[in-house]
């Protein structure tokens, strides 16, 4: 239990003595990580914006061939 209060204590100094050093290094190692997730992101969106037109385009042409289908014929 000792060891335990003694490590919270040592952490807590570090963060007080470091913590805009420590801040600053974690962003800077996590831009890279961050960057490279939202350019996922960007692709996701994109593939599946491209997939949805797709698709509406295909059931627009289904639901036009029913009607077509359907419809009575004048003549």
């Amino acid at each position: 239990m000792v060891r335990f209060v003694i490590g919270a204590l040592a952490g807590g100094l570090a963060v007080w003595f470091w913590g805009d050093e420590l801040r600053r290094l974690v962003d800077a190692k996590t831009r890279d990580v961050r960057t490279m997730a939202a350019e996922k992101l960007q692709a996701v969106e994109d593939k599946a914006a491209d997939v949805l037109d797709r698709t509406k385009e295909q059931v627009s042409s289904t639901l036009q061939a029913g009607q077509d289908a359907i419809r009575p014929r004048m003549g």
